[in-house]
């Protein structure tokens, strides 16, 4: 009768470790960090298997009357570690040429050995997101208060604006250069390379949107309130592939592991169900 019970609990134990569905496929699910705050615009170094993000203070967020304070991080070894010498914004890796990226408020800079950031780009403009594409030397930024997006040659140190993009509060970049992204908080929208109107996906609610991100297979992964979808640029009709109990304000991608941030935590979900 004992081992009978053991298996049923470890059934069960196994179960409820694997009831997360991404893609039809199952996940097991642990929180990495617990924090004050909401973590946001994560990234994933595979170097080091650091992820980055950066930390709101909500209060703050709330309060008219001052600047929101936010703060950029590295999550080494389950530890977070405060890059202090800039107001970190955003962070982005580019894992061809060994570099991250770390938006502030004066510019973009590289983060050293030290986690120290050296000014790299757009020195005194306010850069509030990033995305670096694997394919290009390319760096996108948004600048604020206008939230246009800029391309950054990171080889060259030139820029330019991406036209026909009014503003974009999230982005993310595929594999062909097409330019995702969510402006004035409403819907979201796809500009298609060599096109000149953007295109509005359907079925997403506005409001809704907090992360865009490209998985290990150039799919652009939106983290919506009510789940994660795929949005793929030859169809306006997303694919819902997770649900989520909670509100996501982060995601990023390590091969077939997927790390989201909600308030005060950063999940880590595994695909090692067999």
């Amino acid at each position: 009768m004992i081992p009978l019970l053991i298996l049923i609990v470890v059934s069960s134990v196994y179960a409820n470790n694997c009831s997360y569905i991404y893609d039809e496929i199952h996940y097991t699910r642990n929180s990495i960090l617990t924090i004050k705050g909401l973590p946001t615009n994560l990234a994933y170094n595979p170097k080091n298997n650091d992820v980055l993000f950066t930390l709101i203070d909500l209060e703050s967020l709330h309060d008219d009357n001052v600047q929101t304070r936010m703060d950029q991080y590295v999550l080494r070894n389950g530890e977070p570690i405060l890059i202090d010498n800039v107001r970190g914004q955003a962070a982005a890796v580019d894992v061809k040429n060994d570099k991250v990226y770390i938006a502030s408020d004066d510019g973009i800079g590289i983060l050293n050995a030290s986690d120290k950031v050296q000014f790299a780009n757009l020195k005194d403009e306010d850069v509030v997101q990033l995305f670096k594409p694997v394919h290009s030397d390319d760096l996108y930024a948004v600048t604020y208060p206008n939230n246009e997006i800029y391309v950054v040659d990171t080889i060259k140190n030139e820029k330019r604006r991406v036209e026909y993009v009014p503003c974009a509060f999230i982005l993310a970049v595929d594999a062909e250069d097409n330019v995702f992204y969510e402006c004035d908080s409403k819907y979201v929208k796809v500009l298609l390379n060599d096109f000149q109107e953007p295109i509005e996906f359907v079925g997403i609610a506005k409001n809704s949107a907090r992360a865009l991100t490209v998985d290990e297979s150039n799919r652009v992964i939106l983290a919506a309130n009510d789940g994660l979808y795929w949005l793929k640029p030859d169809n306006i009709v997303p694919k819902k592939v997770m649900n989520l109990d909670f509100v996501p304000s982060g995601i990023v991608f390590n091969e077939d592991v997927i790390y989201i941030a909600t308030n005060g935590m950063i999940y880590k979900y595994s695909n090692n169900c067999v």
